[in-house]
C-alpha cells in the first residue's frame, strides 16, 4: 500500500470527513486519533511521515507495547500502558508534552514532544483520543550540542594543565552528549595512550575500563587508526557487527565490546595544522540515540578548541623546558655548522631557511644572510625548484630521503650535489627539513666520462671496417660533446687530407655542413687542421674570435661556409696509432653559452686515441685479410700444379712395377721393394696434395657438395671392406654396429673420406687394435660413431686436434700435417652436421669420434615404402 499524501481517514470516524481532512492537511506536527480500542480512525501526512504507514494500521491498545520508544536520560524502553494515548483512553485525562525517543519510520530515531487528549460525541460519550507528535530531534540535539561544547570550552580555556582538562572534558561529554567517552593521546614513544575513560552509567565503569589492555595502534587498518591518520572526523552512524568484527583487536576485546553495546559513535581527531597528537571517541549505547551530521559538526567545533586547548598548553609546557636548553644547544650548533666541510642548513615547516652554513651559501652563490626567510625557489627561482620539491616530500612524509642527485643548473654550468634530507622533530612534532649537502659534479663528470669512453671502446670495437669506425666516432662526438664534428683522413701518399665524414645534431646544420667537405686543408696550407695533423698535438679554440676564423679558413669560399657554421668553440685533436698519424677530428659548438674546456679536449683525445687505434687495426686486418687471400690462393695453384705430375709419376711407377714383375725372381724382389717404397710415398703425397687442395678450396669458399639420400649403414660396410686390406696391415679389426638403415642427406664421397680420415687415424694410433662402427639415429640426426682403443686424446686438447696443421705428439707426428681432422670437421659442418670427439661413453681407453648429419626426408606427395 502506497504511503498517504494527505489525511488518512477510516470510513467509520464519526466526523464530518471533509471537515477534518483539511484541518488535519495544515497542521505541522502529526496527529492521531483513535478510537476507544486505540484502532487508527484518522492521521495526518506528518503522522504517516513519522511513524509510517503500517504501524499506524496496527495501532490497538494490545499492539501499544511492540512500538519501540524510550524515557530520555534513562534509556527505559517504554510499556504499552505507558503510552499517553494509552493512559488518557484508560483515565479520560489529558496528557501534554511528554518527551519520549521514539523509533519511527524506516528505522529512524527521533525525539518527540507526545500529548494525548480524550475525544467525546455530541452526546458526551467518549469515543476515542487524539495525540499530537511534535518531532523536537533537531532542537534537541542542537541544545545538548550547544551545552556541551560551551562547557567543554570553559573547562579548556581554565587551564594549561591540559591531560586534567581532557579528563575533565571526558567526564562532561557522558552527561550530556555520550554514553562513553575516550581520549587517546600520543605519548613520546609515538604511540597512544588512553588518557581518561568516562562511562554515563557507573555500573558501565568497570568494563569500559577493561578496555585500556586493546589500545589502538597509529597506522592500523581501523576506523580509529585511519580518523587518526588522516586527521578527519569519522562518523559511524549505526555500528554493527561487522564493524565490531573490524575493530577487534582479540576475541576477548570483541567479547568486551559485545558487552558495552555501542550503537552509534564520533571520531575526533586532536590536530592542529599537519600535527596530530591525540584522538577522542564519543560512544552512544542508546538504542534510540545516534549520532547524525549535525552532531559531527558540533562534535568538530569541540575537537578543534581541544586541540587548540591541549596545542597551547603543550608549547607552554615546552618553552619552559626549552628555555634551559637552548642557549646550550644553539651555540654547539653554530659550531658544528661553522666547522662542517660540507653544505648543512635547516627549513621550517613552510620550507623557508631558518639555519645554513657558508657551504651552502657558497654552492648557491648567495650571500648567507639573503637565504634566512626565503623558500629555495624564491631565492634561486626555478633552480631551486627540484630543491624544494624534495623538502616538501619529506616534510608531508616524514620520511629522510638519502644521497639524492639534484642537479643545479643556474650558473655557467651544471652543477650536480648529492643531498640528504631528514624530518627534524622536537619530540613528537615534526619541526621541519634538516639538509646536509655535498657537491659531486666533478665525480658525475668522470663517471660520465669513463661510461662515454666504454661506449665508445664497445661501438669502435664493433667493425673491422675503417669507415664504420670513422662513422661511429663522428657520432659520439655529436651525441655527446659537440654540435657538430668533422673527420680528415690521410690518403696513401701520407700527405693529403681527405674529408670522409662529417656530423652534426640538427638538420640545418647538416645542410651546412656538407658545404665543407671540399675543403680539406692539404699541403702547404697554413691552417689550425694542418698545423695538428703535421706537430701531432690537439689545439683548444675556447672563443673563437676573427683570427681564429683566418686560422681555419682553407679559403674566402670556405670561410663563407664557415660563418655560416657560426662556431663558438673548436677542438682539433690527431688520431695516432702506433707512432703514426692516420687523420685529425674537428669538433665544434655553435651555443652561444657553450665553451669547451681543457676536461672536454681530454674527453676528445681519449676518444680519438682508441679511434685511431680501431682504425689502424681495420687497416691491418684488411692487410692480413689479402695476405690470407694471397696464400690460399697460392696454396690452390700449386696444389693443382702439383697434382699432374704426381698423377704422371704414379702412372709410370706403376707401368715400372709391372714390368718387374715379368724380370728373373732375384732381380725382381730387389726392384719389386724399391718399387713399392716409390709407390708408397708417391700415394702419401698423392694425399697430402688432396688434403691441401681440400684446405684452399674451404678457404676460399669453392667446396661445392652433391647431395643426394645415402644410406649410411651399407655405406660403412662397403668402405669396411674396401679397406680390409690396410687394416689387415695395421693389425686392426673392424666391428661395424649398424643393423637398422639410416639414411642421410649427404655427399657420398665426401662422407667417406670422412671415415676414411677417421679409420686411418685409429689404424695410426691404434696399430693392432680393434676399432668400432656405430650407425644410429638420433631424431632428425644421423650418426656416426667411430671407436678405437688407442691412447685416447686428454679433454684439454679435444678441440685442438680439430685445428689446421694441428697435430699429435709422438711417433706419428712428423707423418701428418694435420689437416685430416680439420678437414673431416668443415665438411661435416658444410652438410650442416658436425664432428667431434669423446670420452668412451661405456669407459676404457682410447677416443671415439662422433659424425652428426642431417637425416634425409622423402619430398611431400612421395609414395611410401
Amino acid at each position: 500500500m502506497s504511503e498517504p499524501t494527505g489525511t488518512f481517514l477510516a470510513e467509520s470516524t464519526p466526523v464530518p470527513q471533509e471537515w477534518l481532512r483539511t484541518v488535519l492537511q495544515l497542521l505541522p506536527v502529526g496527529v492521531v486519533i483513535v478510537d476507544t480500542g486505540g484502532r487508527l480512525l484518522a492521521a495526518n501526512a506528518a503522522a504517516s511521515e513519522l511513524w509510517g504507514q503500517d504501524a499506524l494500521a496496527r495501532m490497538q491498545l494490545e499492539n501499544f507495547g511492540g512500538f519501540e520508544a524510550y524515557w530520555p536520560g534513562t534509556g527505559k524502553r517504554l510499556r504499552g500502558e505507558d503510552w499517553a494515548v494509552f493512559r488518557t483512553l484508560k483515565s479520560r485525562q489529558t496528557v501534554s508534552n511528554e518527551e519520549v525517543d521514539i523509533v519511527g519510520k524506516d528505522g529512524a530515531r527521533r525525539t518527540i514532544l507526545n500529548s494525548s487528549a480524550p475525544l467525546y460525541s455530541g452526546e458526551g460519550r467518549l469515543v476515542g483520543a487524539v495525540n499530537i507528535n511534535v518531532d523536537i530531534t533537531e532542537r534537541k540535539a542542537t541544545e545538548r550540542a550547544e551545552f556541551f561544547v560551551s562547557e567543554a570550552s570553559r573547562l579548556l580555556a581554565e587551564s594549561l594543565d591540559w591531560e586534567t582538562t581532557l579528563k575533565a572534558v571526558a567526564r562532561l561529554a557522558t552527561l550530556e552528549w555520550a554514553d562513553y567517552c575516550m581520549v587517546d593521546v600520543l605519548g613520546p614513544d609515538g604511540a597512544l595512550h588512553r588518557l581518561a575513560l568516562s562511562a554515563k552509567d557507573p555500573r558501565k565503569q568497570s568494563l569500559l575500563d577493561q578496555t585500556l589492555h586493546f589500545p589502538p595502534k597509529i597506522g592500523s587498518d581501523t576506523p580509529l587508526g585511519r580518523a587518526f591518520a588522516r586527521g578527519k572526523p569519522v562518523l559511524v552512524s549505526d555500528i554493527t557487527p561487522q564493524w565490531l568484527d573490524a575493530v577487534s583487536l582479540s576475541p576477548e576485546h570483541h567479547h568486551l565490546l559485545e558487552a558495552l553495546a555501542p550503537r552509534s559513535s564520533m571520531l575526533l581527531p586532536l590536530a592542529v595544522g599537519r600535527r596530530r597528537f591525540g584522538i577522542i571517541n564519543l560512544v552512544s549505547a542508546s538504542p534510540a540515540r545516534r549520532y547524525t551530521k549535525r552532531d559531527l559538526d558540533y562534535a568538530t567545533e569541540f575537537a578543534r578548541r581541544a586541540a587548540l586547548a591541549v596545542e597551547s598548553a603543550r608549547l607552554y609546557r615546552e618553552a619552559r623546558e626549552a628555555l634551559r636548553e637552548r642557549d646550550a644547544s644553539a651555540a654547539m650548533l653554530e659550531s658544528f655548522f661553522a666547522a662542517s666541510p660540507v653544505g648543512m642548513g635547516f627549513v621550517n615547516q613552510e620550507l623557508r631557511y631558518v639555519q645554513l652554513n657558508k657551504v651552502i651559501a657558497e654552492n648557491n652563490g648567495i650571500p648567507l644572510e639573503k637565504h634566512l626567510g626565503l623558500t629555495p625557489r624564491e631565492l634561486m627561482g626555478p633552480a631551486g625548484g627540484p630543491i624544494e620539491d624534495l623538502l616538501r616530500q619529506v616534510l608531508e612524509s616524514e620520511v629522510a630521503v638519502v644521497d639524492t642527485p639534484v642537479d643545479y643548473v643556474a650558473g655557467p654550468e651544471p652543477r650536480t650535489f648529492l643531498a640528504t634530507y631528514f624530518p627534524v622533530r622536537s619530540g613528537t612534532e615534526l619541526l621541519g627539513v634538516g639538509g646536509v649537502v655535498r657537491e659531486i659534479t666533478e665525480q658525475r663528470r668522470m663517471e660520465t666520462h669513463l661510461r662515454f669512453l666504454t661506449d665508445a671502446t664497445t661501438r669502435l670495437a664493433t667493425s673491422l671496417d675503417w669507415r664504420t669506425t670513422v662513422r661511429n666516432v663522428a657520432e659520439l662526438v655529436v651525441a655527446q660533446l659537440a654540435d657538430y664534428c668533422l673527420v680528415d683522413m690521410l690518403g696513401e701518399d701520407g700527405q693529403h687530407l681527405e674529408r670522409v665524414e662529417r656530423r652534426a645534431r640538427n638538420g640545418r646544420l647538416q645542410a651546412q655542413l656538407e658545404k665543407s667537405m671540399p675543403y680539406a686543408p692539404q699541403p702547404g696550407a697554413q691552417t689550425l687542421l694542418r698545423k695538428v695533423l703535421e706537430t701531432g698535438r690537439a689545439e683548444l679554440v675556447t672563443e673563437v674570435d676573427e683570427s681564429a676564423m683566418r686560422a681555419f679558413a682553407v679559403d674566402d669560399m670556405h670561410r663563407e661556409v664557415l660563418e655560416g657554421l657560426q662556431p663558438r668553440s673548436v677542438m682539433v685533436v690527431p688520431l695516432m696509432a702506433r707512432g703514426r698519424t692516420l687523420g685529425i677530428v674537428s669538433a665544434a659548438t655553435c651555443s652561444p653559452t657553450r665553451r669547451f674546456s681543457t676536461r672536454d679536449l681530454s674527453q676528445l683525445e681519449d676518444l680519438a686515441w682508441r679511434a685511431a687505434l680501431a682504425v689502424d687495426n681495420a687497416r691491418l686486418y684488411r692487410q692480413a685479410e689479402q695476405a690470407v687471400a694471397a696464400r690460399d690462393e697460392f696454396v690452390a695453384v700449386a696444389t693443382h700444379e702439383l697434382r699432374t705430375p704426381l698423377s704422371a709419376l704414379h702412372l709410370q711407377l706403376s707401368s715400372l712395377q709391372r714390368t718387374v714383375d715379368k724380370l728373373a725372381s732375384d732381380e725382381s724382389e730387389r726392384l719389386g721393394q724399391g718399387l713399392q717404397g716409390a709407390l708408397r710415398q708417391a700415394d702419401r703425397l698423392t694425399r697430402l696434395v688432396a688434403h691441401l687442395f681440400d684446405v684452399a678450396r674451404l678457404g676460399t669458399g669453392q667446396m661445392a657438395l652433391e647431395l643426394g639420400a645415402v644410406e649410411l649403414s651399407s655405406l660403412v660396410h662397403a668402405l669396411v671392406a674396401r679397406m680390409e686390406e690396410a687394416l689387415a696391415t695395421a693389425g686392426c679389426v673392424a666391428v661395424v654396429h649398424a643393423d637398422a638403415p639410416v639414411v642421410a642427406l649427404a655427399d657420398r664421397p665426401r662422407v667417406e673420406q670422412v671415415l676414411m680420415n677417421l679409420l686411418t687415424n685409429a689404424m695410426k694410433y691404434a696399430p693392432g687394435l680393434p676399432v668400432e662402427l656405430y650407425v644410429e639415429r638420433e631424431g632428425d640426426t644421423a650418426v656416426i660413431a667411430v671407436r678405437d682403443w688407442g691412447p685416447g686424446i686428454p679433454l684439454e686438447a679435444r678441440e685442438r686436434v680439430f685445428e689446421r696443421f694441428a697435430r699429435n705428439t709422438g711417433e706419428h707426428a712428423r707423418a701428418s700435417l694435420g689437416l685430416g681432422l680439420y678437414i673431416s670437421r668443415q665438411l661435416a659442418r658444410a652438410h650442416g652436421g658436425d664432428l667431434f670427439v669423446e670420452a668412451p661413453p661405456e669407459g676404457g681407453p682410447g677416443s671415439r669420434f662422433v659424425l652428426h648429419l642431417p637425416r634425409w626426408k622423402k619430398p611431400s606427395g612421395t609414395a611410401p615404402d
